[in-house]
């Protein structure tokens, strides 16, 4: 994704499960792929994720480390509406702060 919007979020506790954050940004039950490094679906230690909307092309979000310590992640779009309702979404479940927008 190069043309993408990114937010940074530093200094988080436990994550939300990943399929938590495709339901917030699609709906229940929506169909995604996914990748990353959770161990399990329901598991709140993970640092990367790739989310994607099955059939709705640029519907997609990627999250990374950039820090370890404290642990600070770039979530990023092609649209920043998904990049901002993702970030607020992560925040809000794991604390941490919100770096631009």
């Amino acid at each position: 994704m190069s043309d993408d919007h990114a937010i940074q979020i530093k200094a988080l506790g436990p994550r939300p499960a990943y399929h938590l954050i495709a339901e917030h940004l699609w709906g229940a039950g929506c169909n995604i792929d996914s990748d990353g490094d959770s161990r399990t679906p329901d598991a709140h230690d993970w640092t990367e994720l790739s989310l994607s909307l099955r059939g709705a092309p640029g519907q997609q979000l990627d999250i990374d480390p950039v820090a370890t310590e404290p642990l600070a992640l770039v979530v990023r779009s092609p649209h920043a509406d998904i990049c901002r309702k993702a970030a607020a979404f992560i925040v809000s479940f794991s604390g941490g702060t919100v770096d631009g927008a």
